[in-house]
This record gives structure tokens, sequence and C-alpha cells, in this order.
């Protein structure tokens, strides 16, 4: 955006479920806050500047904030996607710590830390939460392999549930 004042909201669809992360001067930039009521991440305000984000799971689109000559990279992320079915009503699962609950079990079982956990939407079907795990990022780490692991585990975990 070459203007020297104003903003834009971009909006970009996928087709397909994958983890993408906005970073401006070469950091990342974290989605907006947690929106029980909506079942996703705030809507975007324009107010946090260049770089303001938010991934809708389940219409699987990204939303960013462009301001005044700021460049903006979209980047793919190596993540595991996956979705729960939960026999609870919303207020029950609000009630018993909502999302980051949720973030908790899941990082505890897989024997990872909660910030691993990244909940994409929570909506009506009894409750169904998408999220994703992210590997750990640590210099000379390998993203993918770590992400097999856990796929493997958590593979181990369901089936033993089930």
């Amino acid at each position: 955006m070459r203007s020297p004042n104003g903003k834009i909201k971009v909006k970009v669809p996928y087709w397909n479920a994958g983890s993408y992360s906005i970073w401006v001067n070469d950091k990342k930039i974290p989605y907006t806050p947690w929106n029980k009521e909506e079942g996703r991440y705030s809507e975007l305000t324009g107010m946090k500047g260049c770089g303001e984000n938010r991934f809708v799971g389940v219409q699987n689109y990204l939303e960013f904030i462009l301001t005044p000559y700021c460049t903006v990279t979209v980047k793919p992320e190596n993540a595991i996607l996956s979705n729960v079915r939960m026999q609870w009503t919303m207020d029950e699962f609000y009630a018993a710590g909502g999302t980051t609950s949720f973030a908790d079990r899941v990082s505890a079982a897989l024997g990872i830390h909660a910030s691993q956990i990244k909940v994409v939407a929570v909506y009506k079907g009894s409750v169904v939460v998408e999220y994703l795990i992210e590997p750990t990022v640590t210099s000379g780490s390998d993203p993918a392999r770590e992400l097999r692991k856990l796929e493997t585990k958590l593979n181990a975990i369901v089936k033993d549930k089930s």
C-alpha cells in the first residue's frame, strides 16, 4: 500500500486446511484475542496496526490489516490440524475453562507445552473444537520429524480411547 494514510483489510480464502502466520519486519504477529461468543478469533479492528490478523477455521480464511509502507508476509506453518467432537454444551465447555483448558489438556496428553496448541474454531455440534498442533521452534530442530512423532502419539491416544 503506497498511501500516506489509511488502512485496508485483506481477506485470503484457502481451499485447503492449513496453518498460516503473518509476519511484519521479521516478527510473527499473533492472532487477535479469542472471542468465546463467536467461537473464533475476534474481528479485526485495525487499532493494532499493520499485521493485525486472525484465521477463521470453519470458513477457512485469513484476514489481516495492511497500512501504508508496511510489508506483510504470509507464511505457511508446519502443523497438525485436528478436530474433536465432545458431548458437552457450549456453556459446559466454557464453564470448564474453554479453549485454555482444552489446550492445557491436549498438551498434557501429548507431553508438550500448551503454547503449541492453537484453537482455531469452536462451534456447536455438541461442541466441536478445531485446533492445530505446532512443533517447537528451536535452532537445529526438525519440525517435520517432531510433527510425525506427535501425530503417532495423538493417533495412539485416540485409538486407546475408542
